[in-house]
């Protein structure tokens, strides 16, 4: 691997899957399943209107960071793994996204005895994500 991190990797792609983390967010925890994820963790409107502006900004800079690390590292493995198309970078991410975040989130919620649906709604999230993301890197290299 060379020094330079980016050698070879488009990183409008890789920002591009930062932005489309925040679309698939405000879908996936609003009109989607919000109300679902709302009741299982104890979130209100009263509590999130509690949230200073600047802690809330901070949360969704720092989940487009988290995403982007997660694109760079797709981005990265995709031409190692000889992926080239849409649907090769489609499994890539399912693969990522259910194989590794999907399962780690299963052993936190089962050894924390949360509901499976609640499991869904979070590691689904990641899961589409990380497709959404396969597609990206792989395809706009």
């Amino acid at each position: 691997m060379s020094l330079n991190f980016f050698s070879g990797l488009n990183v409008l792609s890789i920002l591009a899957c930062g932005a489309a983390s925040l679309v698939l967010g405000f879908l996936w925890y609003g009109p989607l399943f919000g109300r679902a994820w709302a009741g299982y963790t104890g979130w209100t409107e009263e509590k999130v209107k509690s949230i200073p502006g600047a802690k809330m900004a901070m949360t969704y800079v720092l989940t487009f960071l988290a995403a982007v690390v997660s694109a760079y590292v797709l981005a990265v493995f995709s031409p190692a793994v000889g992926a080239s198309t849409a649907v090769d970078g489609l499994v890539l991410g399912l693969a990522a996204g259910v194989g590794f975040v999907a399962m780690a989130f299963g052993t936190t919620h089962l050894f924390e005895h949360k509901p499976a649906f609640l499991w869904f709604i979070v590691a689904g999230y990641e899961v589409v994500y990380l497709a959404v993301a396969g597609v990206i890197v792989t395809v706009w290299r």
